[in-house]
């Protein structure tokens, strides 16, 4: 599945990972670029709305969103709870979703 495959198919399915409290998706790795093969997940960055109640079941919630719609694994990570180290070195390979 290329990027802009995928990109369609997470935005087909955005009401719904809205509805776990996303406010924005990116993604980021080896599939915002074209270094992927068919073995590579799909790296996941979401953004909460700040008065949601966030579970670790939302967290899969939205994997499973995503895997269903792509086909692919998926790896989701919410942004606030990142490494200030990691924003710099992927912030050139992170693709906006919504």
């Amino acid at each position: 599945m290329t990027r802009d495959e995928i990109i369609a198919a997470i935005r087909k399915n955005a009401d719904s990972i809205r509805d776990k409290g996303v406010s924005k998706l990116a993604i980021f790795g080896s599939h915002a670029g074209e270094d992927y093969s068919v073995d590579s997940d799909i790296d996941i960055l979401l953004e909460i709305e700040p008065d949601t109640s966030f579970s670790l079941l939302k967290l899969i919630d939205v994997e499973h969103i995503i895997e269903d719609a792509t086909g692919l694994q998926t790896q989701a990570t919410v942004r606030r709870s990142t490494s200030p180290r990691f924003v710099p070195h992927s912030a050139d390979d992170i693709v906006e979703i919504f």
